[in-house]
């Protein structure tokens, strides 16, 4: 008897936690676009994304001078969209640029916008985004600078002035 209860309660709770979400979803690839918080890796793996890796080989930045210790304590988000030109040819580079530095990671969030530069799982106008892509940059909790659709001079340069102040 006890055994079939047991077995009867087991099967009840493993019946039920299947109609439970298992977590709140964080991307969606709707046509032939991803949306939401994204990885290095659902772009680079994905099939329709042969954008990346070209951008990424192709581009040979200047880091002359440029440590990694320059991107210490430094928080990056990115907003781009898979559909834009612009996030298409800047989002590698930068890649490739913090790679090469050997960036840590822990402190990046990517947001995939739709192509009316709103989130799809989230409200995002308090960061003001009205083109594609743009990389904001941190330190601590304060926004230090951005990159808007396009560095002036070279990509790394722009990312050395923000650091610097200069901007």
């Amino acid at each position: 008897m006890r055994f079939i209860i047991i077995t009867i309660f087991c099967a009840c709770f493993l019946g039920c936690a299947e109609i439970i979400p298992k977590n709140n979803p964080t991307v969606v690839f709707d046509d032939g676009n991803h949306f939401g918080r994204l990885s290095k890796s659902l772009i680079t793996d994905h099939d329709s994304y042969t954008w990346f890796p070209k951008q990424y080989d192709a581009y040979h930045p200047d880091l002359n001078g440029f440590y990694s210790a320059n991107l210490k304590n430094i928080s990056i988000k990115i907003f781009m969209g898979t559909w834009c030109h612009d996030s298409k040819r800047e989002v590698p580079r930068l890649y490739k640029i913090l790679d090469e530095l050997y960036y840590d990671y822990e402190n990046f969030e990517i947001i995939g916008l739709t192509k009316d530069k709103k989130g799809y799982f989230q409200d995002y106008t308090t960061f003001g985004i009205t083109n594609t892509p743009t990389f904001i940059f941190y330190r601590g909790d304060i926004e230090i600078g951005r990159i808007i659709e396009k560095p002036m001079g070279t990509l790394e340069s722009h990312i050395q002035n923000i650091l610097k102040g200069k901007l």
